[in-house]
């Protein structure tokens, strides 16, 4: 009977993707908000570096036992591309980085995040291509059929007992990465991203290469800038599906708000967004960066609790453009200007091997009070920095009034 559900859920899973893609490719004209960039040349096909499907299938495999992710690499490893995760916790980042994972298989019992809840994050989670993934399960003896059941109606593609024979593991993987990949096949047909109706990675890979083209041929400034929604999974395992959804639609609609006709705009991954800026050189983009950023970064969000605020960080790249340069050189510093502000608690922006780092808030400590009374006690008040003046005169201001209440009695 388990079998028989399973075998009923994969197919319907399989049509409600094909019908969500389908109604998507009717509906882009209607949702397509951005203008196409008024160039006309020559489109040449690349790759786009984070979104092109790989030769081998990449498969994700969680299981707290080193033995029996060992054995599934080896079992898989000569097909597909396998990455490996302790916990759930860990593969859900994975999942977040790498939308080129087709399939996911995971154990139940494990520490940090079990198997439901990565399912659950999954099933629920705000990006098109991850919510679909098939989610096979590993169980073991311990587990039992009412645990089997609940895992399935949370939205289990199917089930592989452990200890698991090679055959197991190859004839899920083949029969769901191959519908995994024809699914994302089909969403970028579309172009467009279904949340935000921004352009999806693989639109942008085709009017970024030809701005890139445009700019290189005419020597005219062009820049890239990677966007991200900074600690946006603590967002969604905090307060869920629904306000993360929020967030990502309503950033958005406020990046199409502040950008110019001619600038290229894309969701790329659940919470990055990229802009391709033609005319556009290294100190315009700091100017673009920060109007986005402040109009972003003021955006308050009502999570039913309490209310919420994002930090929206950026990395970009405005290259000298040479015979050599690429629109895959120029994208690839974009991202690794981003990886340098994801790493960073101070800075925002980052440029290349640059980071422009915000000035930190100035802090007062009781010492520099205490230093700055003897320095007026010793008639040496031109020893006290300048930038500790205001919270001097705030500390003394107690005693100043004390001492005109003081005069005005006397006077009295």
């Amino acid at each position: 009977m388990l079998l028989d559900q399973v075998l009923r859920n994969y197919f319907v899973c399989v049509r409600l993707q094909l019908a969500d893609i389908g109604l998507c490719f009717m509906n882009k004209k209607r949702t397509q908000i951005l203008k196409h960039p008024p160039y006309s040349y020559p489109f040449e096909k690349h790759s786009f570096m984070s979104e092109a499907v790989t030769e081998k299938p990449e498969v994700l495999v969680v299981d707290d036992s080193k033995v029996i992710r060992l054995a599934a690499r080896k079992m898989l490893g000569g097909d597909y591309t396998v990455h490996l995760a302790e916990d759930g916790l860990v593969g859900w980042e994975m999942l977040q980085k790498n939308s080129n994972i087709s399939v996911v298989f995971t154990d139940l019992s494990m520490p940090n995040l079990n198997g439901m809840e990565l399912l659950e994050n999954i099933r629920n989670s705000t990006s098109d291509h991850i919510a679909n993934l098939p989610v096979i399960i590993l169980t073991g003896c311990e587990d039992t059929e009412s645990a089997k059941q609940a895992v399935f109606d949370a939205g289990a593609t199917d089930f592989v007992t452990k200890p698991f024979e090679s055959i197991d593991l190859q004839s899920r993987a083949k029969s769901y990465a191959r519908l995994s990949r024809k699914v994302v096949e089909l969403e970028k047909k579309t172009g467009y991203d279904k949340l935000t109706g921004l352009y999806n990675a693989n639109l942008l890979e085709e009017h970024g290469h030809k701005a890139f083209s445009f700019a290189a041929r005419h020597k005219l400034a062009i820049s890239m800038v990677y966007f991200e929604i900074k600690d946006f999974q603590n967002i969604f395992l905090s307060y869920g599906k629904k306000v993360a959804q929020q967030v990502i639609v309503t950033v958005g609609k406020r990046l199409q708000e502040v950008m110019r006709e001619e600038d290229i705009a894309a969701r790329v991954a659940v919470a990055r967004y990229a802009l391709v800026l033609p005319m556009t050189d290294k100190q315009k983009t700091t100017v673009v960066i920060n109007r986005v950023r402040e109009s972003i970064n003021r955006l308050i969000f009502d999570t039913g609790k309490e209310r919420l605020r994002v930090n929206f960080v950026a990395g970009f790249s405005s290259p000298l453009l040479t015979d050599e340069l690429t629109y895959e050189d120029m994208e690839k510093q974009a991202d690794n200007a981003l990886q340098r502000v994801l790493a960073s608690d101070e800075s925002m922006v980052c440029f290349d091997d640059e980071i422009i780092a915000e000035e930190p808030p100035l802090v007062v400590t009781e010492q520099d009070i205490e230093q700055a009374f003897a320095h007026i006690l010793a008639g040496n008040f031109y020893l006290i920095p300048e930038e500790h003046l205001p919270t001097v005169l705030e500390r003394l201001a107690p005693f100043m009034q004390y001492v005109d209440n003081q005069k005005v009695s006397g006077a009295a």
